[in-house]
């Protein structure tokens, strides 16, 4: 093959570049020795991953409330909460399933959040 034709080949190659694309994987271990079943060959592992925080054991996020409350025998009552935090006690466990989103060379994972099917 000569020269122009490979290069030819080259450029075409670089037109259509592998999509990346989401898959799911199964909890074989949760965080923080996580392994993550990606197919029937393939297991990752903590050095592999990158977690969403929100997914997390006690991952706590701060939230500010406004609205309404009724207390029994009352009427609707505004009030306001500054500078509250809510901790996540819903994290990864053994057998969840996980949306998983690889780097361009499969090298690493971000695990983006559990997966919820409707059968």
């Amino acid at each position: 093959m000569d020269s122009i034709t490979a290069l030819a080949r080259m450029l075409k190659e670089n037109e259509n570049p592998k999509p990346m694309s989401m898959s799911t994987g199964i909890v074989i271990s949760p965080p923080p020795n996580a392994q993550i079943r990606l197919n029937d060959t393939v297991i990752l592992y903590n050095n592999q991953l990158v977690f969403a925080a929100h997914i997390l054991e006690d991952y706590e996020r701060e939230i500010e409330l406004e609205g309404d409350i009724r207390f029994t025998d009352s009427l609707f009552q505004a009030f306001e909460a500054k500078e509250v935090k809510s901790t996540t006690k819903d994290t990864l466990k053994e057998g969840d399933e996980v949306i998983l989103l690889p780097t361009a060379d499969e090298q690493l994972y971000f695990v983006l959040a559990k997966a919820v099917r409707f059968e």
